[in-house]
């Protein structure tokens, strides 16, 4: 099939499912189980295990994260083409370095939006069912359960030395090597293991409370989500300059500290700028940050952005 022709098609599912939402008092929205599992669900807004169902429901908005589609594989092809009246979305959480894979993503669905600012015409070139980029945001703890907690973060003393515990990809040699080279002069910052999501909520809230500041290495110009994890338990995110300019951190500048890419050899006064900052804003820094990351940076938040475009691209055409 000619890919005009399939986007023919997609048009003709986007005004089927258009129609019903009309005649509807409501339409459910289900989430991928996984990516979205701390996600806070309602009457209209539950989670879907992909890995547990053969297909999907009719008159059913799905906003699925493109890691948890990978774990069910040519499932999902399937799926998504035997259910022309789900409107189907997908997040794609790696847009900036998977383009064969999100351009499958890309045709096979209704409507996609990915997380990065990058290859992006690429995709688009492919489909014209597609969203504005929405950025990652915190995955690992619910807004609840943060709210519950929240005592702990101002409680805790804080480590003047960063954390930066990141995992080593093969497909990244700089960022390995930037990370080996910072964890000469930091004991936090280096590689990790894989078994951080085995411990407990708890566990992982109380030491990244542990530390004034959180040094941060991106993968391939991404916006990762460590930047809202420390902003959310009360740090400062010390990040690459070059995402500056990104239209996620715009109401986030004032708690933000930036590297360059020579500052990698000798970072010390860079994170003791950081921990100043810290310091001076003492508790009421610590608040600040939560407050604006739980209303800026959190799952939830996303979830929101996301709907509120698909409900823009469902609108009848004039």
């Amino acid at each position: 099939m000619q890919l005009e022709e399939w986007n023919v098609q997609k048009e003709a599912r986007r005004k089927v499912f258009s129609e019903g939402m009309a005649l509807r008092s409501q339409t459910q929205v289900r989430l991928s189980e996984g990516i979205f599992s701390k996600a806070e669900t309602s009457d209209l807004i539950s989670l879907v295990n992909l890995k547990a169902i053969e297909k999907f429901e009719p008159d059913t908005i799905y906003i699925l994260n493109s890691n948890d589609v990978a774990q069910i594989g040519q499932k999902y092809m399937g799926m998504f083409l035997q259910q022309p009246r789900a409107h189907i979305c997908i997040w794609d959480f790696d847009n900036h370095h998977a383009i064969n894979e999100s351009q499958k993503l890309a045709l096979l669905s209704d409507f996609y939006v990915p997380c990065h600012p990058h290859n992006n015409e690429i995709y688009a070139g492919l489909t014209k069912a597609m969203g504005t980029p929405v950025s990652a945001a915190v995955i690992q703890w619910s807004r609840a359960f943060l709210s519950e907690h929240r005592d702990r973060l101002l409680a805790a003393a804080r480590d003047p030395q960063p954390l930066g515990r990141h995992i080593l990809y093969p497909q990244f040699p700089e960022r390995n090597a930037m990370l080996r080279t910072l964890s000469a002069y930091f004991k936090h910052v280096g590689p990790a293991t894989r078994v951080y999501h085995e411990r407990t909520e708890l566990d992982r809230l109380d030491e990244w409370a542990a530390h004034m500041s959180h040094w941060i290495v991106p993968t391939r110009g991404d916006l990762p989500i460590r930047v809202f994890d420390a902003l959310i338990t009360g740090g400062v995110p010390i990040l690459p300059a070059s995402l500056k300019d990104l239209p996620a951190l715009a109401d986030l500048q004032e708690h933000l500290f930036y590297f360059e890419p020579n500052d990698v050899e000798a970072p010390l006064a860079i994170a003791a700028a950081a921990n100043a900052h810290f310091g001076k804003q003492g508790e009421a820094g610590i608040i600040a940050r939560h407050e604006l990351a739980m209303a800026k940076g959190h799952m939830d938040s996303r979830v929101q952005d996301i709907l509120a475009q698909i409900h823009e691209h469902l609108k009848p055409a004039n």
